[in-house]
Protein backbone atom coordinates (compact mmCIF):
# COMPACT_ATOMS: atom_id res chain seq x y z
CA UNK A 1 0.00 0.00 0.00
CA UNK A 2 2.84 2.41 0.80
CA UNK A 3 4.47 1.82 -2.59
CA UNK A 4 1.15 2.42 -4.35
CA UNK A 5 0.62 5.66 -2.40
CA UNK A 6 4.07 6.89 -3.38
CA UNK A 7 3.36 6.05 -7.01
CA UNK A 8 0.18 8.13 -6.86
CA UNK A 9 2.20 11.03 -5.48
CA UNK A 10 4.69 10.68 -8.30
CA UNK A 11 1.85 10.47 -10.80
CA UNK A 12 0.44 13.79 -9.62
CA UNK A 13 3.74 15.49 -10.36
CA UNK A 14 3.98 13.83 -13.75
CA UNK A 15 0.45 14.83 -14.69
CA UNK A 16 1.18 18.43 -13.79
CA UNK A 17 3.71 18.66 -16.58
CA UNK A 18 2.49 16.10 -19.10
CA UNK A 19 -1.13 17.25 -19.10
CA UNK A 20 -0.15 20.91 -18.66
CA UNK A 21 -2.46 21.24 -15.66
CA UNK A 22 0.21 23.44 -14.10
CA UNK A 23 2.94 25.50 -15.73
CA UNK A 24 5.24 25.06 -12.73
CA UNK A 25 7.50 22.28 -11.50
CA UNK A 26 6.98 20.42 -8.26
CA UNK A 27 8.98 18.47 -5.70
CA UNK A 28 6.98 16.17 -3.45
CA UNK A 29 8.48 15.19 -0.10
CA UNK A 30 7.19 12.04 1.56
CA UNK A 31 8.25 11.85 5.21
CA UNK A 32 6.51 8.93 6.88
CA UNK A 33 2.78 9.58 6.51
CA UNK A 34 3.28 13.28 5.84
CA UNK A 35 3.32 14.57 2.28
CA UNK A 36 4.40 18.09 1.33
CA UNK A 37 4.46 19.57 -2.17
CA UNK A 38 6.88 22.37 -3.07
CA UNK A 39 6.48 24.50 -6.17
CA UNK A 40 8.71 26.47 -8.49
CA UNK A 41 12.32 26.59 -9.63
CA UNK A 42 13.65 26.10 -6.06
CA UNK A 43 11.23 23.27 -5.23
CA UNK A 44 13.95 20.61 -5.06
CA UNK A 45 16.07 22.82 -2.82
CA UNK A 46 13.11 23.50 -0.51
CA UNK A 47 12.17 19.81 -0.33
CA UNK A 48 15.74 18.85 0.51
CA UNK A 49 15.88 21.45 3.29
CA UNK A 50 12.62 20.12 4.76
CA UNK A 51 13.57 16.44 4.50
CA UNK A 52 14.53 14.49 7.63
CA UNK A 53 18.11 13.34 8.12
CA UNK A 54 17.07 9.82 7.09
CA UNK A 55 14.16 8.11 5.38
CA UNK A 56 12.70 10.85 3.18
CA UNK A 57 11.59 10.38 -0.43
CA UNK A 58 11.56 13.26 -2.91
CA UNK A 59 9.73 12.94 -6.24
CA UNK A 60 10.50 15.55 -8.90
CA UNK A 61 8.20 16.45 -11.75
CA UNK A 62 9.45 17.00 -15.30
CA UNK A 63 11.00 20.41 -15.83
CA UNK A 64 14.01 22.43 -14.71
CA UNK A 65 15.12 22.92 -11.10
CA UNK A 66 17.77 25.02 -9.43
CA UNK A 67 20.58 23.13 -7.78
CA UNK A 68 19.55 22.03 -4.27
CA UNK A 69 23.08 22.15 -2.87
CA UNK A 70 25.00 19.29 -1.32
CA UNK A 71 22.98 16.28 -0.20
CA UNK A 72 24.03 15.18 3.28
CA UNK A 73 20.85 13.29 4.20
CA UNK A 74 19.80 9.70 3.57
CA UNK A 75 17.24 10.02 0.77
CA UNK A 76 15.58 8.43 -2.21
CA UNK A 77 15.08 10.85 -5.10
CA UNK A 78 12.99 10.08 -8.19
CA UNK A 79 12.75 12.18 -11.35
CA UNK A 80 10.68 11.79 -14.50
CA UNK A 81 13.64 10.86 -16.71
CA UNK A 82 17.13 11.88 -17.80
CA UNK A 83 16.25 12.41 -21.45
CA UNK A 84 13.28 13.50 -23.52
CA UNK A 85 12.05 10.48 -25.44
CA UNK A 86 8.79 10.80 -27.35
CA UNK A 87 8.79 7.13 -28.37
CA UNK A 88 8.78 5.94 -24.75
CA UNK A 89 6.79 8.95 -23.50
CA UNK A 90 9.58 10.10 -21.17
CA UNK A 91 9.90 13.69 -20.01
CA UNK A 92 13.08 15.17 -18.58
CA UNK A 93 13.81 16.27 -15.03
CA UNK A 94 16.77 18.67 -15.30
CA UNK A 95 18.77 19.95 -12.33
CA UNK A 96 21.32 22.74 -12.70
CA UNK A 97 24.84 22.30 -11.40
CA UNK A 98 26.33 19.22 -9.75
CA UNK A 99 24.86 16.22 -7.99
CA UNK A 100 26.93 16.51 -4.82
CA UNK A 101 26.74 14.00 -1.99
CA UNK A 102 28.56 15.11 1.16
CA UNK A 103 29.29 13.36 4.43
CA UNK A 104 29.70 15.38 7.60
CA UNK A 105 31.27 14.55 10.94
CA UNK A 106 27.80 13.59 12.18
CA UNK A 107 26.05 12.21 9.08
CA UNK A 108 26.98 9.72 6.35
CA UNK A 109 24.22 9.85 3.73
CA UNK A 110 22.96 6.83 1.82
CA UNK A 111 21.44 8.19 -1.39
CA UNK A 112 19.50 6.54 -4.21
CA UNK A 113 18.64 8.78 -7.14
CA UNK A 114 16.89 7.86 -10.36
CA UNK A 115 15.65 9.56 -13.52
CA UNK A 116 17.40 12.95 -13.39
CA UNK A 117 19.60 14.90 -15.82
CA UNK A 118 22.31 16.87 -14.01
CA UNK A 119 23.85 19.70 -16.01
CA UNK A 120 27.27 19.23 -14.41
CA UNK A 121 29.13 16.55 -12.44
CA UNK A 122 28.38 13.79 -9.93
CA UNK A 123 30.58 14.39 -6.89
CA UNK A 124 31.06 12.51 -3.62
CA UNK A 125 32.95 14.44 -0.96
CA UNK A 126 32.97 15.10 2.77
CA UNK A 127 34.45 14.44 6.15
CA UNK A 128 34.31 10.63 6.15
CA UNK A 129 33.86 7.67 3.80
CA UNK A 130 30.57 7.39 1.91
CA UNK A 131 29.03 4.01 1.10
CA UNK A 132 26.13 2.52 -0.86
CA UNK A 133 25.32 5.42 -3.18
CA UNK A 134 23.10 4.40 -6.12
CA UNK A 135 22.68 6.50 -9.27
CA UNK A 136 20.26 4.87 -11.71
CA UNK A 137 19.03 6.07 -15.10
CA UNK A 138 20.59 9.49 -14.69
CA UNK A 139 22.86 11.69 -16.76
CA UNK A 140 25.82 13.76 -15.60
CA UNK A 141 29.16 14.96 -16.94
CA UNK A 142 32.10 13.70 -14.86
CA UNK A 143 32.10 11.44 -11.80
CA UNK A 144 34.73 11.95 -9.15
CA UNK A 145 35.12 11.31 -5.44
CA UNK A 146 37.41 13.32 -3.18
CA UNK A 147 36.62 11.13 -0.18
CA UNK A 148 36.84 7.36 0.19
CA UNK A 149 33.82 5.59 -1.30
CA UNK A 150 32.53 2.05 -0.96
CA UNK A 151 29.98 0.22 -3.09
CA UNK A 152 28.95 3.07 -5.36
CA UNK A 153 26.61 1.81 -8.08
CA UNK A 154 25.99 3.66 -11.35
CA UNK A 155 23.78 1.86 -13.86
CA UNK A 156 21.76 2.48 -17.02
CA UNK A 157 23.06 6.03 -17.10
CA UNK A 158 24.32 8.49 -19.70
CA UNK A 159 27.78 9.52 -18.44
CA UNK A 160 28.81 12.34 -20.74
CA UNK A 161 32.39 12.59 -19.48
CA UNK A 162 34.96 10.56 -17.54
CA UNK A 163 35.28 8.75 -14.22
CA UNK A 164 37.98 10.30 -12.02
CA UNK A 165 39.27 9.08 -8.66
CA UNK A 166 40.85 12.35 -7.51
CA UNK A 167 43.63 10.44 -5.74
CA UNK A 168 41.15 8.74 -3.44
CA UNK A 169 40.57 5.14 -2.44
CA UNK A 170 37.58 3.69 -4.28
CA UNK A 171 36.33 0.19 -3.50
CA UNK A 172 33.45 -1.79 -4.92
CA UNK A 173 32.60 0.69 -7.67
CA UNK A 174 30.12 -0.84 -10.14
CA UNK A 175 29.33 0.88 -13.44
CA UNK A 176 26.86 -1.26 -15.36
CA UNK A 177 24.97 -0.79 -18.64
CA UNK A 178 26.07 2.81 -19.02
CA UNK A 179 27.18 4.91 -21.98
CA UNK A 180 30.51 6.49 -21.01
CA UNK A 181 31.79 9.35 -23.14
CA UNK A 182 35.19 9.74 -21.46
CA UNK A 183 37.91 7.71 -19.79
CA UNK A 184 38.00 5.61 -16.67
CA UNK A 185 40.84 7.77 -15.52
CA UNK A 186 44.13 6.65 -14.02
CA UNK A 187 43.63 9.38 -11.41
CA UNK A 188 42.59 6.64 -8.98
CA UNK A 189 45.92 6.83 -7.16
CA UNK A 190 47.57 8.10 -4.00
CA UNK A 191 51.07 9.64 -3.77
CA UNK A 192 51.72 8.90 -7.45
CA UNK A 193 50.82 5.25 -7.01
CA UNK A 194 47.55 3.45 -7.60
CA UNK A 195 45.55 3.49 -4.36
CA UNK A 196 46.13 0.18 -2.62
CA UNK A 197 42.88 -1.77 -2.47
CA UNK A 198 40.93 0.25 -5.04
CA UNK A 199 38.51 -1.99 -6.93
CA UNK A 200 35.71 -1.70 -9.42
CA UNK A 201 33.83 -3.39 -12.24
CA UNK A 202 32.91 -1.82 -15.57
CA UNK A 203 30.32 -4.21 -16.96
CA UNK A 204 28.15 -4.15 -20.12
CA UNK A 205 28.99 -0.54 -20.95
CA UNK A 206 29.68 1.44 -24.11
CA UNK A 207 33.00 3.25 -23.64
CA UNK A 208 32.91 5.75 -26.48
CA UNK A 209 36.13 7.62 -25.63
CA UNK A 210 38.55 7.78 -28.56
CA UNK A 211 42.27 8.21 -28.00
CA UNK A 212 44.84 7.65 -30.69
CA UNK A 213 48.00 8.62 -28.82
CA UNK A 214 50.11 6.66 -26.39
CA UNK A 215 50.55 8.89 -23.34
CA UNK A 216 48.06 8.50 -20.51
CA UNK A 217 45.64 6.53 -22.62
CA UNK A 218 45.18 3.41 -20.54
CA UNK A 219 42.22 3.06 -18.20
CA UNK A 220 42.47 2.47 -14.47
CA UNK A 221 43.06 -1.22 -13.62
CA UNK A 222 39.50 -2.22 -12.84
CA UNK A 223 37.66 -5.35 -13.97
CA UNK A 224 36.32 -4.77 -17.52
CA UNK A 225 33.70 -7.26 -18.66
CA UNK A 226 31.39 -7.46 -21.68
CA UNK A 227 31.90 -3.86 -22.82
CA UNK A 228 32.08 -2.29 -26.27
CA UNK A 229 35.17 -0.09 -26.30
CA UNK A 230 36.28 2.56 -28.77
CA UNK A 231 39.89 2.98 -29.85
CA UNK A 232 42.63 3.65 -27.30
CA UNK A 233 46.33 2.84 -27.30
CA UNK A 234 46.20 0.48 -24.32
CA UNK A 235 42.58 0.11 -23.33
CA UNK A 236 43.04 -1.56 -19.95
CA UNK A 237 46.02 -0.53 -17.87
CA UNK A 238 48.49 -2.79 -16.14
CA UNK A 239 46.75 -4.85 -13.50
CA UNK A 240 43.36 -4.82 -15.25
CA UNK A 241 41.25 -7.85 -16.00
CA UNK A 242 39.49 -7.80 -19.37
CA UNK A 243 36.94 -10.45 -20.32
CA UNK A 244 34.74 -10.66 -23.44
CA UNK A 245 35.05 -7.03 -24.49
CA UNK A 246 34.41 -5.96 -28.08
CA UNK A 247 37.24 -3.77 -29.37
CA UNK A 248 40.85 -4.02 -30.47
CA UNK A 249 42.04 -7.17 -28.72
CA UNK A 250 45.72 -6.33 -29.08
CA UNK A 251 45.03 -3.07 -27.26
CA UNK A 252 43.49 -4.94 -24.33
CA UNK A 253 46.65 -6.93 -23.70
CA UNK A 254 48.73 -3.95 -22.52
CA UNK A 255 51.93 -5.81 -23.33
CA UNK A 256 50.93 -8.78 -21.19
CA UNK A 257 50.73 -6.67 -18.02
CA UNK A 258 47.06 -7.44 -17.44
CA UNK A 259 44.68 -10.38 -17.75
CA UNK A 260 43.03 -10.35 -21.18
CA UNK A 261 40.72 -13.26 -22.07
CA UNK A 262 38.29 -13.87 -24.95
CA UNK A 263 38.06 -10.30 -26.17
CA UNK A 264 36.69 -9.78 -29.68
CA UNK A 265 39.29 -8.46 -32.10
CA UNK A 266 38.41 -5.83 -34.69
CA UNK A 267 39.31 -8.34 -37.39
CA UNK A 268 36.17 -10.30 -36.48
CA UNK A 269 33.74 -7.45 -37.09
CA UNK A 270 35.58 -4.98 -39.38
CA UNK A 271 33.94 -1.70 -38.25
CA UNK A 272 31.20 -0.29 -36.03
CA UNK A 273 28.77 -0.04 -38.96
CA UNK A 274 28.81 -3.82 -39.45
CA UNK A 275 28.85 -4.58 -35.73
CA UNK A 276 25.76 -2.57 -34.79
CA UNK A 277 22.25 -3.25 -36.07
CA UNK A 278 21.50 0.44 -36.71
CA UNK A 279 24.40 0.68 -39.17
CA UNK A 280 25.98 3.69 -37.45
CA UNK A 281 29.74 3.98 -37.91
CA UNK A 282 30.51 5.30 -34.42
CA UNK A 283 29.59 4.89 -30.75
CA UNK A 284 27.87 8.25 -30.35
CA UNK A 285 24.88 8.49 -28.01
CA UNK A 286 22.56 9.82 -30.71
CA UNK A 287 21.81 8.64 -34.23
CA UNK A 288 23.73 10.90 -36.59
CA UNK A 289 22.01 14.21 -37.42
CA UNK A 290 19.07 13.50 -35.09
CA UNK A 291 18.16 13.80 -31.42
CA UNK A 292 17.09 10.15 -31.35
CA UNK A 293 18.95 8.07 -28.73
CA UNK A 294 20.49 4.85 -29.97
CA UNK A 295 19.81 1.34 -28.72
CA UNK A 296 23.25 -0.18 -29.50
CA UNK A 297 21.73 -3.52 -30.44
CA UNK A 298 24.33 -5.79 -32.02
CA UNK A 299 23.79 -7.02 -35.56
CA UNK A 300 24.83 -10.49 -34.37
CA UNK A 301 24.12 -10.64 -30.62
CA UNK A 302 24.73 -14.38 -30.45
CA UNK A 303 28.23 -13.96 -31.87
CA UNK A 304 29.57 -11.31 -29.50
CA UNK A 305 28.58 -12.79 -26.18
CA UNK A 306 29.70 -11.77 -22.72
CA UNK A 307 31.06 -14.12 -20.10
CA UNK A 308 27.56 -14.12 -18.57
CA UNK A 309 25.97 -15.50 -21.74
CA UNK A 310 24.23 -12.25 -22.76
CA UNK A 311 25.23 -9.86 -25.60
CA UNK A 312 28.18 -7.56 -25.06
CA UNK A 313 27.34 -3.92 -24.56
CA UNK A 314 24.45 -2.17 -22.83
CA UNK A 315 21.72 -4.53 -24.08
CA UNK A 316 23.00 -7.49 -22.04
CA UNK A 317 23.59 -8.23 -18.39
CA UNK A 318 21.21 -8.02 -15.45
CA UNK A 319 20.10 -4.46 -16.24
CA UNK A 320 19.65 -4.07 -20.03
CA UNK A 321 19.59 -0.48 -21.29
CA UNK A 322 16.21 1.09 -20.48
CA UNK A 323 15.80 4.86 -19.96
CA UNK A 324 12.29 4.61 -18.46
CA UNK A 325 12.44 5.52 -14.75
CA UNK A 326 10.45 3.90 -11.94
CA UNK A 327 7.94 6.71 -11.57
CA UNK A 328 4.54 6.24 -13.24
CA UNK A 329 4.28 7.08 -16.92
CA UNK A 330 1.35 8.96 -18.45
CA UNK A 331 -0.06 7.07 -21.45
CA UNK A 332 -2.92 9.43 -22.29
CA UNK A 333 -4.98 12.31 -20.87
CA UNK A 334 -8.27 13.90 -21.82
CA UNK A 335 -10.58 16.62 -20.50
CA UNK A 336 -14.31 16.28 -21.14
CA UNK A 337 -15.54 19.25 -23.20
CA UNK A 338 -18.97 19.03 -21.57
CA UNK A 339 -18.84 20.05 -17.94
CA UNK A 340 -21.28 21.02 -15.23
CA UNK A 341 -20.66 24.06 -13.05
CA UNK A 342 -17.91 23.34 -10.53
CA UNK A 343 -17.02 20.01 -12.15
CA UNK A 344 -14.16 19.19 -14.51
CA UNK A 345 -14.00 15.62 -15.79
CA UNK A 346 -10.40 14.58 -16.42
CA UNK A 347 -9.37 11.11 -17.62
CA UNK A 348 -5.81 9.92 -17.10
CA UNK A 349 -4.41 6.59 -18.26
CA UNK A 350 -1.07 5.70 -16.74
CA UNK A 351 1.35 2.82 -16.42
CA UNK A 352 2.08 2.32 -12.74
CA UNK A 353 5.59 1.37 -11.71
CA UNK A 354 5.75 1.42 -7.88
CA UNK A 355 8.82 3.08 -6.43
CA UNK A 356 11.33 0.71 -4.88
Amino acid sequence: MKKLFLSIIALVGTVSASAQISDGVTATLQNGKTTTVFYGFDAFKDALAAAPDAGGIITLSPGAFSNPGAISKTLKIYGAGFIKDAVNNISETRVNGNLTITSTDALVPVVRIEGVYFVNDFVIEGAQAVANTEVIKCSFAEFYNSVETNNTIIRQSYIRGSLHGRSTLTTGLVVANCWIGGRISSNYYTDDKFATGSSGTINHCIIAYYYGGSYGSDYFPFDYRNNIVNYCSNCCGAGSTCYNNVGWESRFSCGGQNTSVNNYDVALWTDWKTLLADGQDNLDFYIKDTTTPRTWVLAEPTTYVGNDGTPCGVTGGDFPWNPIPATPRILSTSVDAKTTPGTLKVSIKAEARPLE
